[in-house]
């Protein structure tokens, strides 16, 4: 690769990353711009799963997966990928004709790129061509600097996806907060309704049992021809009404002024 196409490809990755492209997005234009720099029949980036301690493939580009020895397992899966991770430097493989040329002889020169971003592994990257000798150890620095700009922006996807994934998190717990709150004021709401409820039936109840008792009283008293039973009774049963007509009252000053809070305050009902 020569300078001026290693300061172009250097350029377009800066490029890529200024459109802020979707993650399947970025991989395409990647794709592209190797296919355009390092020619290959077939290209497969391997995400490394960290918490699963294995490789998965999450973008590729020909007829097939970019893989050699992919029935041989390895420590983190099958296929000389899972061997390569463990490396810091690429593999190149000038030549397959004397060697084993993978399945069905799908590639004849082939590079495996280790993904790196300081000492974390992000993953793999394979190239392979259908014609020998197509890839030079003499440029294995140029395919370690093109594999630390593809590990720049896969590292810048992860980090970007973990990013909507937290503010997805933040948004789904927010509207469970909202519904909570939502609940709670009407759980205040009703216990407050309750309490006003306890509060006007005592207040209402009591005069209105001295109301019926003074009629009960008067009934008898206006039998018996007492008139004076029969004027005290009427004071008491006109005083124990006004005390309901008070009650009544206060009723529309709290529906008026919304002075019942959501605290179960019910002073204003209080005679």
């Amino acid at each position: 690769m020569s300078k001026k196409v290693k300061t172009e490809f250097l350029n377009e990755i800066v490029t890529i990353l200024q459109k802020g492209l979707k993650s399947q997005e970025t991989f395409v234009a990647v794709f592209n711009l190797l296919e355009n720099t390092i020619p290959y029949t077939s290209a497969t980036l391997f995400l490394y799963d960290d918490k699963k301690d294995t490789l998965e493939v999450i973008h590729q580009k020909g007829k097939y997966i970019a893989d050699l020895a992919s029935e041989i397992p390895f420590e983190r899966g099958m296929g000389i990928s899972s061997w390569v991770s463990r490396q810091r430097e690429p593999i190149v493989l000038e030549s397959l004709d004397k060697s084993r040329p993978g399945k069905d002889k799908r590639f004849n020169s082939f590079i495996s790129i280790p993904l790196w971003v300081a000492d974390k592994l992000i993953g793999v990257l394979n190239l392979g061509h259908e014609d020998s000798g197509y890839y030079s150890i003499a440029e294995k620095e140029d395919y370690r600097i093109v594999g630390s700009q593809v590990s720049m922006i896969v590292e810048k996807i992860n980090l970007r996806s973990q990013l909507e994934q937290k503010n997805r998190e933040l948004t789904e717990t927010l509207d469970k907060l909202n519904t909570a709150q939502t609940s709670l004021i009407e759980k205040e709401k009703l216990a407050t309704i309750g309490e006003v409820a306890v509060t006007v039936n005592h207040e209402i109840n009591n005069p209105l049992t001295s109301i019926i008792g003074m009629a009960e009283i008067l009934e008898i008293a206006f039998n018996t021809g007492n008139e004076a039973k029969v004027r005290d009774g009427l004071k008491g049963i006109l005083k124990q009404a006004r005390k309901i007509q008070k009650v009544t009252e206060k009723l529309n000053k709290v529906k008026e002024h919304k002075s019942v809070n959501y605290h179960g305050s019910t002073d204003m009902l209080a005679i």
